[in-house]
């Protein structure tokens, strides 16, 4: 017949009550299954890990037991150590059970800190300079804003300021100004803009200027489509002055003219002017018949030639020399003498 033997038995709270076991004996409580040794001072657990459901788990007070939760719920599969006190869980937690801080997380050679107010989902949601702290709801609102990204700014001179293709195209006109062809103005006798430019039209701004032009004397005026856009003219900068078909050099102080007229005149015999200049001027002397004043030029009276308030007469003595009615008051010799021996 097969012989049963037995250890100690009972309730936790029934060992706990009995206090140590001798040395070598053992005793099982029935009621969390676990296995206790005595060595005559203290009673030590020994055995397989406690385990069950999480609720079932019975008081901490034994430091050093396991218990591992199955049967589902939320705290599946973790293990826990009691440590006299409480059951404190021991395996891999998830970023939910964190609290406070993450702190010296390595990077391979320095360490970082992230808020967990600042973890959404895994993922860092926010970004900071030191100053100025967005959400990455702010940045996105921001890179999807198509309004803030068309914000032109041609009068700017910021790092910042986006300008017009316009605008960019005049800056690179100055930067080759000098260098290569200039666009004509189409006048230079403008002292206040014209009332409907178009996009492109300049103008070289003349004196005592008004309006939006105020302060630009000398300055050539580019309407850009939406507003005036000044250049301030380098010496040796030339233009093509459209409704006079001629060029202008500023020399520092004025728009000179330098291009060439539209006739040629060879000066001399009387004549002075040509080349570029806009006028000729005719020179009459005075002498043979012929008297010049400040303003006019008349015949000089003398040598049978009467002028007087009818004008320019012939002197006639009515027996050498008549008219000749008949045929159109025509000069004629009436008489020739051969005189006498």
């Amino acid at each position: 017949m097969a012989q049963t033997i037995k250890v100690r038995r009972g309730t936790r709270a029934e060992l706990v009550a009995r206090g140590a076991l001798l040395a070598g004996e053992m005793g099982f409580c029935t009621d969390t299954k676990e296995v206790y040794i005595g060595d005559g001072t203290a009673n030590l657990f020994v055995g397989r890990v406690m385990m069950g459901p999480y609720a079932s788990r019975p008081s901490a007070a034994v430091a050093g037991r396991y218990y591992f939760v199955t049967g589902g719920g939320t705290n599946n599969a973790y293990l826990y150590l009691d440590d006299g006190t409480q059951w404190v869980r021991i395996n891999a937690i998830g970023l939910a059970d964190l609290t406070g801080t993450l702190d010296n997380v390595a990077d391979g050679s320095t360490y970082g800190k992230v808020l967990k107010a600042d973890l959404t989902g895994g993922h860092v949601s926010r970004v900071s300079d030191g100053t100025n702290t967005k959400t990455a709801a702010e940045i996105k609102t921001h890179i999807d804003d198509a309004t803030k990204h068309r914000v032109i700014n041609d009068t700017g001179v910021g790092g910042t300021d986006l300008w017009s293709a316009q605008k960019i195209k005049n800056e690179l006109d100055l930067a080759r100004a000098g260098q290569e062809y200039q666009d004509s103005v189409k006048d230079q006798n403008l002292a206040a803009p014209p009332a409907s430019p178009a996009a492109g039209d300049r103008y070289i701004v003349a004196a005592s200027p008004t309006g939006t032009w105020a302060g630009k004397a000398g300055q050539i005026a580019e309407w850009s489509g939406s507003a005036w856009i000044f250049v301030v003219p380098t010496v040796g900068m030339t233009a093509i002055v459209d409704d006079e078909a001629k060029q202008y050099t500023w020399n520092g102080t004025i728009w000179a003219r330098s291009g060439g007229a539209l006739q040629t005149v060879t000066a001399g015999n009387g004549l002075t002017g040509g080349g570029q200049a806009d006028t000729v001027a005719l020179h009459v002397g005075a002498g043979y018949g012929i008297d010049v004043a400040a303003d006019t030029v008349s015949a000089k009276p003398g040598k049978g030639i009467v002028v007087n308030a009818t004008g320019i007469e012939a002197s006639i003595d009515a027996d050498s020399i008549v008219y000749d009615t008949a045929n159109g008051n025509r000069l004629m010799v009436a008489v020739i003498d051969g005189g006498t021996f």
